[in-house]
């Protein structure tokens, strides 16, 4: 996502796939912290329900929101490539 927040500036993409993919790389570092922090000590699985609400939101929830932005601007960059060209 930081590699996204980085290109979609520079390739011209609106402000709500750069909104989205900032607010999505805030997220996944706060859910790798809540974890982390929240697992601390923990020897077994289940730990706190915090730390495993942490672990799935950075394991599952995130990359496939990410993957879903991803998907948004490839769709977005062909439909414009086509505009373009006709």
């Amino acid at each position: 996502m930081f590699s996204c927040l980085l290109i979609f500036p520079m390739l011209g993409m609106p402000a709500y796939l750069y909104r989205a993919t900032a607010t999505l790389l805030a997220a996944e570092f706060v859910s790798m912290l809540v974890w982390s922090f929240g697992s601390d000590g923990c020897t077994a699985r289940p730990c706190a329900p915090l730390a495993e609400a942490g672990r799935t939101a950075a394991s599952v929830d995130v990359p496939l929101l990410s993957a879903a932005v991803i998907a948004l601007a490839i769709i977005r960059g062909v439909r414009h490539h086509k505009q373009l060209s006709q």
